[in-house]
């Protein structure tokens, strides 16, 4: 057995497994794929409790972001971000959208914000 090989495949599948998203983009992300799946109980720990957000509010933003096809890629960017926020430019299928989010003191979610860019996907 030749070592090499086997520590060369191993390294591979290791970085796959890799995330790249810094923990912003790994957050949006996260959000991202709950609103879709109109169930945010997997972020609900990481949004401030003061925080009000309806059933209703979310079946409508799942409705649109579902209706853009396959999420392909969360990026967060500082290009036009107001301070105190934290930017991405996401990629679906059909539409890139931008999103935002505002964290409190205690690193919980204060306000998420998205809408559809006229820039083509």
């Amino acid at each position: 057995m030749r070592h090499p090989d086997w520590l060369a495949l191993a390294i591979a599948v290791a970085l796959a497994g890799c995330s790249f998203q810094n923990k912003y983009e790994s957050e949006a992300d996260k959000i991202t794929q709950a609103v879709i799946h109109n169930d945010l109980s997997p972020v609900r720990d990481d949004i401030d409790p003061n925080v009000h957000i309806t059933r209703v509010q979310v079946a409508q933003w799942s409705d649109e972001l579902s209706a853009q096809g396959k999420l392909q890629s969360v990026k967060e960017i500082t290009q036009d971000c107001t301070p105190g926020w934290h930017c991405f430019l996401v990629k679906f299928d059909k539409h890139n959208y931008l999103e935002s989010l505002r964290y409190n003191e205690q690193g919980k979610i204060v306000d998420w914000r998205f809408h559809m860019t006229t820039q083509p996907a």
